[in-house]
């Protein structure tokens, strides 16, 4: 997406995915009227269809479409497109939300959504996507990858690479847990500042998210048959990356 300038950060684009027309119109003219451009996508393949047209800067998600459950959509859309999404659901279960944010989602709403406060937290997710993408990359970074040992992880597409060529998906929360792991050359982070940075909100009281998502990038480097780097626990401090 790039960096954005002035005008995108005061009028970003949102594709509401929400198969359910009165509400879907709601928050169309809402969105409209708060200054925002908005399309509708009915279905999980009408949102896959509009996102390299629309290049939406945030996405409303329903998880209840009728072609697909939106948990399963959630690191399809984040790979499609550097956007930052916000999930919409009736039901508030905290696992639900934990597995949502796990994904990629940066936020989490339980219909029916305050619209005033649901127009701040699209405005928030988009200045965080915003900060995220700098003017220019670290000189290690500049090609969009980092590499640690022999491993190398396409932070743009995130994907683990391994060197002969196989191709590893993994969720946007995976890729950032990955890329500061690495970063840290072998230093322990705490849970809290993993949260903040992959999961993007500060760790809460016996928060498990972190480990979740820990064990979910442990299998994922745990290819047989492939020499890569393992993710140590450390007592007390956090986790740490070990060749």
């Amino acid at each position: 997406m790039g960096v954005l300038d002035a005008s995108e950060l005061a009028s970003p684009r949102v594709l509401v995915v929400e198969d359910e027309a009165s509400i879907a119109d709601m928050l169309f003219r809402f969105l409209q009227r708060s200054g925002m451009s908005a399309v509708i996508a009915r279905t999980g393949a009408d949102a896959l269809r509009q996102m390299p047209q629309f290049r939406p800067h945030v996405v409303l998600l329903d998880l209840q479409l009728p072609d697909t459950n939106g948990v399963s959509l959630i690191p399809a859309l984040a790979q499609q497109g550097n956007c930052g999404i916000i999930v919409l659901s009736g039901n508030g279960d905290e696992a639900e939300r934990v597995v949502g944010i796990e994904l990629g989602a940066d936020d989490y709403i339980v219909k029916p959504p305050p619209l005033r406060e649901l127009v701040a937290r699209i405005r928030a997710v988009h200045r965080r996507v915003a900060r995220a993408q700098p003017a220019s990359a670290a000189p290690e970074q500049a090609s969009g990858t980092i590499r640690f040992e022999d491993l190398e992880v396409d932070l743009r597409r995130h994907l683990v690479i391994w060197d002969d060529g196989e191709k590893t998906p993994l969720t946007g929360a995976e890729s950032k847990a990955l890329e500061m792991l690495i970063a840290a050359r072998g230093q322990p982070l705490s849970r809290d500042e993993l949260c903040r940075a992959a999961l993007r909100r500060p760790l809460g009281a016996e928060d498990r998210a972190v480990d979740q998502l820990i064990v979910g990038l442990r299998k994922k480097l745990s290819v047989q048959g492939k020499l890569a780097p393992v993710i140590v626990s450390v007592r007390g401090a956090g986790y740490a990356l070990s060749p």
